[in-house]
């Protein structure tokens, strides 16, 4: 069985969690996840099956959204409500509008230092072992990307907002650093992701609807498959002859057109439409990275 899931994970479960449960229901080992999220997370978890754990690392690479709720004055050593609390604070509630302020200081390409409490590993040690036993090292700040933060509710002491953002971006880390901002310490109390580069929470199944279309012999229709998950792609036909050169991994000249395309990177189909590789743009040819046999 080769494609790709969109699970709506439930709180309280690790991602390999979900992982471990979708390879009973499916009978399949080759299972792979395109972004953890913490146990405290529900929402959009997309997993390759099959063949298309080769596609995971394109599919990573996707924009994310959020729904968060962010809590004030309350700090805690994981930054989330699953963690001991480290502070709490009396403040004056803020105005929507400080609030807002705030959060748009945080918009844009920034430097986001990863939670002790995380997978980062530091001399292949996951960093959340290293905390545990308090013996975790600041981890190095890495560049993400936030390209919106909106508030969508504030009633003290709880804020809800809306975060759309690039890979790698830790929720729990930018709530922190916002409630930093504020004067008063915050911590992330609910998070759901709602998107995951074309993925969306509103067409995700959750594991118990996973096992009954399985039981039902329907486990396909929760699938996409591997062409179509990788639709942000431009598409470009190519002919006979060139298709053989691709499946030998051989480049082939790009048309004029997809050679000035914002994307380095394309679906290459055959005559028949059959997906045949992602190429890359290279100097006005399309040299052949990942190969579909």
């Amino acid at each position: 069985m080769d494609g790709v899931l969109n699970i709506n994970k439930p709180s309280g479960v690790t991602s390999h969690d979900v992982v471990e449960r979708v390879r009973g229901i499916l009978h399949e080992r080759r299972i792979g996840h395109t972004g953890t999220l913490d146990p405290l997370a529900t929402g959009v978890l997309v997993l390759c099956i099959g063949k298309a754990t080769r596609i995971a690392r394109y599919l990573e690479a996707g924009e994310k959204e959020y729904k968060a709720v962010m809590r004030l004055g309350v700090t805690t050593d994981t930054l989330d409500a699953d963690g001991q609390v480290l502070e709490t604070k009396s403040y004056t509630p803020p105005d929507q509008m400080k609030i807002i302020e705030v959060m748009k200081s945080f918009t844009g390409s920034i430097m986001q230092r990863p939670p002790a409490y995380s997978a980062v590993k530091t001399a292949g040690v996951p960093s959340y072992k290293l905390a545990r036993e308090g013996k975790a090292e600041p981890l190095k700040p890495r560049p993400v990307t936030i390209y919106s933060i909106d508030l969508t509710a504030f009633e003290d002491p709880f804020v809800s907002l809306m975060v759309r953002c690039s890979k790698g971006t830790y929720i729990r880390t930018l709530c922190a650093e916002i409630g930093t901002a504020l004067g008063m310490g915050a911590h992330l109390a609910g998070l759901e992701r709602t998107r995951s580069g074309r993925f969306r929470i509103d067409h995700a199944v959750t594991l118990d609807q996973l096992q009954d279309i399985t039981i039902a012999g329907n486990a396909a229709q929760a699938m996409t498959s591997i062409d179509d998950a990788l639709a942000a792609f431009p598409s470009i036909p190519i002919s006979e002859a060139e298709t053989v050169r691709v499946l030998h991994g051989n480049q082939i000249s790009c048309p004029p057109s997809p050679a000035n395309s914002n994307s380095e990177l394309v679906r290459l189909h055959s005559p028949a439409g059959r997906l045949l590789a992602l190429a890359r743009i290279v100097a006005g040819v399309l040299k052949p990275e990942l190969v579909f046999s």
